[in-house]
């Protein structure tokens, strides 16, 4: 894989609000979580990381930053 293949990697995860009333799916650089405990996401928002549920994966939507962002940086 070539680096600028490793560089425009990116993983999504669902990250649970912090008042415990849903969430959203973010998108991380990376070609996955390697289990820290916070991490900035694509739009730039810090957030604590944990293993999602399957349920967090079917009810949190996806962050519309982090897609537009990603979008952007298609070539």
């Amino acid at each position: 894989m070539s680096s600028e293949a490793r560089v425009a990697r990116h993983y999504w995860l669902p990250i649970p609000h912090a008042d415990g009333n849903g969430g959203t799916r973010h998108a991380f650089r990376g070609p996955r979580w390697l289990g820290t405990s916070t991490e900035t996401a694509v739009c730039s928002e810090e957030t604590p990381m944990a293993e999602p549920s399957e349920m967090d994966w079917i009810y949190y939507p996806t962050c519309p930053t982090c897609h537009a962002t990603l979008k952007a940086e298609l070539p």
